[in-house]
């Protein structure tokens, strides 16, 4: 009699199972199928939209041309020689003393680098304090930090078309490359800090070229004649825009016209860029993120999101339904649409994280790895990601 009351109780636990894990599959499908439903569990259950009644603020004065941004946990404020962070609250965490009149800035998890454009001064930030900060002999054009703090600065008006230079996380320079023969337009750092990837565009030919070459960080400290272990040239007239490394093996290579993988050893296409294309970048952390426009009738449209892994090449879709962004924002994993009245927030996975609905146009949008600013005039809404 036991072994039968055991009996029916399992029976019981796994229709029970089956039933529970029915509900969820019928509920998915539907949530991904229907767009009303879906809207409902966002907005009711899932709380995905947010609006600017119930956010905290920071309150801006326009009148002193404030530069935001995010990273890290914090939006920052700059403005009059002065870093101000915020929290997610809206209180300020700290008010960092910055002796920099137009920022240059670069960030990557924990890590935010801010130089003086086309100047010489330049700084490194993490939580509240400043690490490092120098002066540095040009005029620096480009800066690039990676997740643990090193930073690749490029520098003009020198006796060279270009030179790179490399810092540790302590502020000491590493190494200097001099570049004679073309213009350095972008640098990354691969995050093992290994490798430092260099863009550099020729403008003295008949044909533009480009060209993306692999330092070995370790060969540079030793032997900078002997640093590069790799190098690409691009298809001619294609100029080099951004790089970004996604893995310490490679690093991906966005052109005007296509985007390039490229290792310590080889090369792979990973995207032809075509006209329907309205907004491309390179940033996220393994992929890359499309905003592209597909016909829907007779001179309209509407707007899609494909998010290309850079790995294997997979694919996630998000549908738009709304006219054409004004801005696309990128960090780490999120996706940031700025669409006029509203702000859609976007993972790589394809689903939306959150949604935000104004009643007044959106000035600007700024988003980190766990937080976004939407920018007015006068003030800041802080998302929460």
């Amino acid at each position: 009699m036991d072994e039968e009351k055991k009996s029916r109780k399992s029976i019981s636990k796994v229709l029970i199972f089956i039933f529970i894990a029915f509900v969820v599959v019928i509920i998915s499908a539907r949530y991904v199928t229907d767009e009303e439903f879906r809207e409902y569990v966002n907005t009711n259950i899932l709380k995905k939209e947010v609006s600017e009644s119930t956010l905290n603020t920071i309150e801006l004065d326009a009148d002193d041309n404030p530069s935001v941004y995010a990273y890290d946990k914090y939006i920052t404020v700059f403005s009059k020689n002065k870093l101000i962070e915020y929290t997610s609250n809206g209180n300020i965490d700290a008010e960092l003393d910055v002796n920099i009149s137009v920022p240059l800035v670069s960030t990557n998890g924990k890590y935010m680098a801010i130089a003086e454009k086309n100047g010489n001064s330049l700084y490194l930030v993490s939580g509240t304090s400043i690490l490092w900060n120098t002066e540095i002999e040009g005029n620096i054009s480009n800066i690039k930090v990676n997740k643990n703090g090193y930073v690749s600065i490029v520098i003009k008006n020198t006796t060279y078309k270009s030179v790179v230079a490399f810092f540790d996380l302590s502020g000491t320079e590493l190494f200097r490359t001099y570049i004679s023969t073309s213009y350095v337009v972008c640098t990354d750092i691969s995050p093992n800090n290994k490798y430092l990837a260099i863009g550099e565009v020729d403008y003295s030919g008949t044909i533009i070229k480009s060209t993306v070459k692999i330092l070995s960080v370790e060969n540079a400290q030793k032997n900078p004649d002997n640093s590069f272990i790799y190098t690409y040239e691009s298809e001619n007239d294609a100029i080099i825009t951004n790089l970004n490394y996604q893995t310490n093996d490679f690093v991906v290579c966005m052109f005007n016209n296509y985007i390039q993988k490229v290792t310590t050893n080889s090369n792979e296409r990973l995207y032809d860029i075509i006209s329907d294309d309205v907004f491309i970048d390179i940033n996220l952390t393994d992929s890359v993120a499309i905003v592209d426009k597909q016909s829907s009738g007779l001179f309209s449209y509407e707007y899609e999101i494909n998010i290309i892994n850079s790995s294997n090449k997979s694919t996630n879709l998000y549908i738009l339904d709304s006219d054409l962004p004004k801005t696309i924002n990128v960090s780490g994993n999120n996706i940031a649409l700025n669409l006029g009245n509203e702000v859609q927030i976007v993972g790589k996975n394809g689903w939306l994280l959150k949604k935000y609905v104004s009643s007044k146009q959106i000035t600007g949008l700024v988003i980190g790895d766990s937080i976004a600013g939407i920018l007015y005039k006068n003030k800041i809404e802080i998302i929460d990601i």
